[in-house]
């Protein structure tokens, strides 16, 4: 299965399996290992857990060491791929029958609940100009009468007031109607709800979460109470007559006072509509989600979920209210599968064969066929709805979904205190780990925005005024967003822009309340999580201006065994979250973007082992050299390795202009078929003699041929199944050692990226290595 974004994924995963059709027929464990090497692609099988007596995980281990995470894949650019032009249109009702166009990925609000907030991220939003034109194309080539703008939060797409502007010119002559998903309360807006209602008023979900505002801080519901009865009272003034509101039972440290706040808010929001308003109470039972902050949370058990429904159909039918309610058994069985591992395999394949079908309606939903099928297996069910102690082994810690576990720790504790995490998109980073910073980071259309992030509205402004003129007599741009708006006001008025958001003084709350525990009897040593979590910072982000540079270190270090696979920007991460670990004063770049000063030397390629790797680290402080090999060492993962430092000039060239070649020592052994040593003899000496060797070289920029005579500064064979190949380098690139030793052997395209690769030796054009060890 693949993890994360499939638009490109999608190309490799049938490349690997036409070709693996191709040469090795029908080999299941073949296509599973040539499938495993696609990024983001989960192979279960090269993965087995290790458990404890008591059921819980002890440890996942990694059939492949090379490979010990699967990290989710991540579409850089929803730009790069258009919606698909001819979707199929059913002649059948079916359910959401209607066109669709995804108008942004990912969300940054920070829901603690929300799954999909977490691991989607980082923000991606599409060119407003170009939805307008690819939906207008959508609904004319399928006929659809509502076109639906997806996203997780259409109302804070920075686009949504031109694009619905420009787009109901043009469908609401056709009446065609556009639709928004389920929207957050803060993200309305009456230039949005007037565009809706031109052609008709579709249905609308607010989605308040939680009865209480203090249970709102708690799960990072940022809106107040008086916005909800300001858009209620909007729905009504624009002919809205009916309204669902949306919460949660169950969530962490939740009170009778936060269930009975349920029907007391949903009193109050029909209120603020005159009486105009129609008002549902829609109520799911919480399940805790992995890569959330309350992944570790328990669940409600089926009693306590019926209580609490019991007590809401009496609140909400005194304040006449409409409930509906999720079923408790399906969240039962949802909870259970949500966190569960792969024994519930089984689970799940005897009850499909005894007859657990259509499980998802409540009508057909056979709890005797689940419980039946769980005992026959030896599952309790309490072993996946109860909550998790800090320091467990989670099933899906092995899969990485671009989020520091130290985040969502710290997320954790914020929630406890019921304090907010800044909105990335608005204030600054938070460091939650999705983005790299260079090619993975948010990516929006308004003009301006929080440090870290691609804002490219400048290309789209006079567009977008074009579609929504501004007032004469307001400063603002008309079509920004609602909380673009607020944003700007506070600017203007010189208040921080965290002034938007309230500030919280309920005293913190006991951890074991907070993530669903019973007492700290069971905390198992814990402690609460304010404790356990005592040594994070509050705030992993630089300063936007961070004292300057006064040192720059220049520092060897190991890449082996797993560290391998890192890639380029993902070392950078790695490097950069080791030296925060270590607390060592990493100096920041100044502007708009500041990036950490570490300058990583030319990064060999995916896949080859290195002795000898450089990178300058630039510090606001004086350290010993010898402190930074050990300190850095200590907190990086396997297989990087600190070697040896020493301080160079500040003004000294970069690594890169400094290094005249490189050696790499090329094993053949582990091809599937070795070549004799008296062929890479032969090899080595056909290469000697010719004038001129050309090679095929590869670039970003296509395939060229070069003479590898220019590159090659030595090779010869170092035993029976190695070759030594020295490759120079400069403004001209270089060679890959693994493409130039299989065009010498003639090995096959699908062979010469199997061969191992590890750089043995860098040659400095000047004497830039550390002067005196420092080994860790």
């Amino acid at each position: 299965m693949l993890l994360g974004d499939g638009e490109e994924a999608i190309g490799d995963i049938c490349d690997v399996v036409l070709s693996r059709r191709e040469t090795a027929g029908h080999d299941r464990a073949a296509l599973l290992r040539a499938l495993a090497a696609i990024p983001g692609f989960y192979v279960p099988a090269f993965f087995a857990p290790r458990h404890h007596a008591d059921g819980t995980i002890a440890e996942v281990v990694p059939l492949d060491p090379a490979r010990p995470q699967v990290r989710k894949r991540v579409l850089f650019d929803l730009d790069r791929f258009a919606p698909p032009p001819n979707p199929i249109v059913p002649n059948l009702g079916v359910v959401h029958d209607r066109a669709s166009i995804e108008v942004m990925r990912g969300c940054v609000k920070g829901c603690r609940f929300c799954q999909a907030g977490y691991v989607y991220r980082p923000l991606r939003e599409r060119n407003p100009e170009r939805v307008v034109e690819e939906t207008t194309r959508l609904m004319a080539r399928t006929g659809y009468e509502e076109v639906s703008l997806l996203s997780l939060s259409t109302g804070d797409y920075s686009g949504v007031n031109p694009v619905l502007k420009e787009l109901m010119d043009r469908l609401a002559p056709e009446r065609v109607a556009v639709s928004l998903p389920s929207t957050r309360v803060d993200a309305l807006s009456p230039r949005i709800l007037e565009q809706i209602r031109r052609v008709r008023k579709t249905g609308f979900t607010l989605a308040p979460e939680a009865g209480t505002q203090r249970l709102r801080d708690v799960i990072q519901k940022e809106y107040r109470e008086e916005e909800l009865l300001e858009a209620a009272r909007l729905f009504a003034d624009l002919g809205w007559r009916t309204l669902k509101l949306y919460f949660m039972i169950g969530l962490p440290s939740e009170t009778e006072e936060d269930v009975v706040g349920i029907a007391e808010l949903a009193a109050r929001v029909a209120a603020a509509g005159g009486g105009r308003l129609a008002v549902t109470a829609s109520v799911s039972t919480f399940c805790p989600k992995p890569h959330t902050p309350f992944q570790w949370a328990g669940q409600l058990s089926l009693e306590e979920t019926r209580a609490r429904h019991t007590l809401l159909r009496r609140e909400l039918g005194r304040r006449r209210i409409a409930f509906r309610w999720h079923d408790a058994e399906l969240s039962f069985l949802e909870g259970i599968f949500s966190r569960g591992d792969r024994r519930l395999a089984d689970v799940l394949e005897t009850a499909q064969r005894r007859g657990a079908r259509f499980d998802g309606w409540s009508d057909r939903c056979r709890m005797d066929v689940w419980r039946a099928a769980l005992a026959e297996h030896g599952i309790d069910p309490a072993l996946y709805l109860r909550r998790r102690p800090l320091g467990e082994t989670l099933p899906w810690d092995h899969l990485d979904a671009g989020l520091a576990k130290r985040f969502l720790l710290q997320d954790l504790a914020r929630a406890v205190r019921g304090v907010l995490t800044p909105d990335c998109s608005i204030e600054r980073c938070t460091y939650c780990g999705a983005c790299d910073f260079k090619a993975v980071r948010n990516v929006d259309y308004h003009p301006t925005g929080a440090k870290g992030g691609e804002h490219r509205g400048g290309g789209i402004s006079r567009w977008a005024e074009l579609a929504v003129p501004s007032d004469a007599n307001d400063p603002l741009p008309a079509w920004e967003t609602r909380m673009w708006r607020q944003i700007r006001t506070r600017v203007a008025e010189r208040r921080p822009v965290g002034s938007l958001r309230g500030g919280v003084d309920a005293a913190p709350l006991p951890a074991e309340i907070a993530i669903g525990g019973d007492g700290a009897a069971d905390a198992g040593g814990e402690g609460n999580a304010e404790e356990w979590l005592g040594a994070v910072p509050s705030s992993l982000a630089p300063a936007s201006v961070g004292p300057p540079a006064v040192q720059r270190i220049r520092l060897c270090y190991r890449k082996v065994g797993p560290a391998r696979f890192i890639g380029t920007r993902e070392l950078g991460t790695t490097f950069l979250r080791a030296a925060r670990r270590a607390r060592l004063p990493v100096a920041f770049s100044q502007g708009h973007h500041p990036l950490p000063r570490l300058s990583f030397g030319p990064a060999p390629p995916l896949g080859v082992s290195s002795d000898g790797e450089y990178v300058d680290v630039e510090l606001t402080a004086p350290l010993d050299a010898a402190e930074l090999v050990a300190r850095l060492g200590a907190e990086l993962p396997d297989g990087l390795e600190t070697i040896e430092a020493s301080e160079v000039p500040r003004s000294a060239p970069s690594i890169e202009s400094e290094i005249e070649s490189v050696t790499y020592r090329v094993d053949l052994g582990e091809l599937d078929v070795p070549p004799a040593p008296e062929a890479v003899a032969a090899a080595v000496a056909r290469f000697a003699a010719a004038p001129n060797v050309p090679v095929t070289k590869r670039g970003k920029s296509g395939t060229r041929t070069v003479d590898a005579r220019r590159f090659v500064l030595a090779l010869e064979p170092e035993g029976p199944d190695r070759l030594v190949v020295e490759l120079r380098t400069g403004p001209e690139g270089t060679l890959k050692a693994s493409a130039l030793v299989g065009e010498l052997l003639g090995l096959s395209s699908d062979a010469s990226p199997a061969l191992r690769v590890h750089k043995i030796a860098t040659r400095f054009r000047v004497a830039t290595e550390p002067a005196a060890a420092t080994s860790a």
